[in-house]
C-alpha cells in the first residue's frame, strides 16, 4: 500500500525495432511467457487463472507479480510486484508496445516505492532488468 505524500520515484526505458508492433505484442504480450524472451528469467509459474506469475531469475532470486489490466487493442499490459528481493513496498509496472511508421516503440516503465534509502539500488536493478530484456527481444525479432 503506498505511503501518503511519498512521491514515488518513476523509471523508463525504451526500444525501438523494425519488427511491426502486432508481431511484437504476439511475442511479448502475453504476462506469462516472459521466460521464453527475457535473459534474466529462467522459468516462469502462473497461477490464479493466469493472473499472478513467479519469476524464477537465473541468479536464483524470485518476484511475485500480479496482472491488473491488460489491453490488446492498446497492446499494453499493467502488472503488480507482489513480492520479491527487491527492497521495495510496492510496484506497479506498464509494458506496452507503440507502432510507428517504421516498426514500432516498446516502452516498459514502472513507478515504486523503495524500502528506506535503497531508491538509487531498486532504481538501477529495474533499469538493468528492463534494458537487458528489450535488448533480448530485439536479438530475438532479428534471428
Amino acid at each position: 500500500m503506498r505511503t501518503p505524500g511519498v512521491v514515488m520515484p518513476e523509471i523508463q526505458v525504451a526500444q525501438g525495432l523494425s519488427s511491426p508492433a502486432d508481431v511484437v505484442w504476439a511475442l511479448i504480450g502475453d504476462f506469462g511467457a516472459m521466460h521464453r524472451w527475457h535473459p534474466a528469467v529462467s522459468r516462469l509459474d502462473l497461477s490464479w487463472e493466469g493472473r499472478i506469475r513467479t519469476l524464477h531469475y537465473v541468479d536464483g532470486t524470485r518476484a511475485v507479480e500480479r496482472l491488473e489490466t491488460r489491453n490488446d487493442l492498446m497492446r499494453r499490459y499493467i502488472y503488480a510486484w507482489v513480492d520479491g528481493a527487491l527492497p521495495m513496498r510496492e510496484c506497479r509496472a506498464t509494458l506496452q508496445v507503440d507502432a510507428m511508421e517504421l516498426g514500432c516503440k516498446v516502452v516498459w516503465s514502472s513507478v515504486f516505492e523503495p524500502v528506506e534509502t535503497h531508491e538509487r539500488d531498486v532504481y538501477l536493478t529495474l533499469q538493468d532488468l528492463y534494458s537487458e530484456g528489450l535488448a533480448a527481444l530485439a536479438i530475438a525479432l532479428t534471428e
